[in-house]
């Protein structure tokens, strides 16, 4: 099987989404990575820290009366309870310059000393062993200048281990809890935000399909687009531009080329009528088909172009009527009687010009594939036109081909260019109509349904 770049097509939104779970699992694993360094590789510098805020909080509590001295020490009850309970592992003392205890929480009388030295306000933490764990000690001044007091506040590596593994194992549920919660919150502001880029996409695509032949002037909106998908869809409208200048410049060579055509063929039409040449009847008859083909791009040409069309309300059975008129001549060469059938009037808006030319065209190729005095039934409604013929039929092959361009099928007994059921096809087309042809095995039928197809060009009505 060969590969085709359509073959795998990566989603915008999941790669999106992809990176984001990603980054936030690498958010999960750096903090339970630094949850673990702290638990298990730096438990002094933790408990540091907490001694630290148990000093804060306890020097905020202390009240002293208008001499200055501590009186008491008004801890929450939750701090009240926790030294109440851990009297060895959690304690404070606030001693004088003589290290005798004013106010503690263990009610021991004497300060807290290394290896039973005297007391040193100057030295602001030491450790004591207690037992089987180790007491980490801070000592801060507190009260007014010119009559101090210190604080002694002591915590036990045992009650540091233990805050560490309850605040490490709380702090990896909030992490989990955290993670997942934004794992949530963030999948869906992706899901929400490339949903709605996305469906701005979705919309240039549609524009950008419904851009044909027939509305080149149409251009894809760039007001409200991200600014990454904005330069695309300029360039995009630029190349537009181009196509719509080229094939503008196409059909201006096509008309100004049939215009300047008709003027020197009537002029050889003119001379050799005037000449009396022998062979005059047969160059006559080259000119005619010659004249007509380039009457046939001139109807191209003006059918392409959108601007030439003048939308009214006219009646397409009073036009199919004119026209059965026009083709009397040529349809009784062939002794072909053509039945019109209609229900009065069939307004339409339409360009007059243009369904004029639709019809003849229509006719005159079922009065050239008509057998000799084989009837023509045109039926009009204000659902459609049909034009049915008792002829050769149409080969099943050519079905497909026959509104092309120049296309002529095998058994044609006409000497046409191959242009009227392509003008046909146009005319129909910049109208929003369905124009389509059906082999009845004893000739062909040519139906134009006047409904609007949804992807039609807008025509103004004038």
């Amino acid at each position: 099987m060969r590969w085709s770049p359509r073959s795998v097509r990566p989603s915008l939104s999941a790669t999106m989404l992809m990176a984001a779970t990603v980054s936030l699992l690498a958010v999960a694993v750096l903090v339970f990575a630094v949850v673990t360094i702290l638990m298990h590789v730096q438990p002094s510098f933790v408990g540091r820290r907490g001694l630290t805020e148990t000093s804060v909080r306890v020097a905020e509590a202390i009240r002293f009366d208008a001499s200055g001295e501590p009186v008491s020490v008004a801890l929450s009850p939750a701090k009240t309870r926790l030294f109440d309970a851990l009297q060895s592992d959690v304690f404070y003392r606030i001693v004088d310059r003589h290290g005798g205890v004013l106010l503690s929480s263990d009610g021991q009388p004497l300060a807290i000393t290394p290896n039973g030295e005297a007391f040193n306000p100057i030295r602001g933490s030491f450790d004591v062993q207690r037992g089987d764990t180790t007491l980490h000690v801070l000592v801060v001044p507190v009260g007014p200048a010119d009559k101090p007091s210190w604080l002694q506040v002591a915590r036990s590596e045992r009650f540091d281990e233990a805050v560490l593994q309850n605040e490490g194992s709380v702090a990896r549920d909030t992490a989990v809890a955290a993670i997942a919660t934004a794992l949530i919150v963030v999948g869906a502001i992706v899901c929400y935000t490339t949903r709605r880029m996305l469906g701005q996409l979705r919309g240039l695509g549609e524009a950008a399909a419904r851009i044909d032949p027939y509305n080149l002037t149409q251009r894809l909106e760039v007001a409200g687009l991200p600014a990454e998908v904005a330069p695309l869809v300029e360039v995009f409208n630029s190349v537009l531009e181009r196509l719509e200048r080229g094939f503008r410049l196409q059909q201006e060579f096509l008309a100004t080329a049939a215009h300047e055509l008709k003027t020197p063929i009537a002029l050889m039409r003119g001379q050799l009528e005037l000449s009396g040449a022998g062979d005059t009847a047969t160059l006559m008859k080259d000119l005619d088909h010659m004249a007509r083909h380039v009457q046939q791009l001139l109807h191209l040409a003006e059918a392409s172009e959108p601007q030439n069309y003048v939308i009214e309300h006219v009646d397409v059975a009073q036009i199919a009527s004119d026209t059965v008129g026009q083709l009397a001549r040529l349809a009784s060469a062939k002794q072909i009687q053509v039945d019109l059938g209609h229900m009065g009037a069939v307004m339409v808006a339409a360009d007059r010009g243009a369904v004029q030319v639709l019809v003849r065209n229509l006719l005159e190729n079922a009065i050239h594939h008509s057998s000799n005095g084989a009837p023509i039934v045109m039926t009009v409604s204000e659902h459609g036109l049909h034009v049915r013929d008792h002829g050769c039929g149409i080969a099943a092959q050519d079905l497909p081909l026959l509104f092309k361009r120049f296309w002529r099928g095998a058994h044609r007994r006409d000497e046409g260019a191959g242009l009227g059921l392509a003008i046909c096809k146009e005319i129909s087309e910049r109208h929003g109509w369905t124009i389509a042809a059906v082999d009845c095995g004893v000739g062909a039928q040519f139906s134009v349904w006047f409904h609007r197809r949804p992807d039609a060009p807008s025509l103004q009505a004038s």
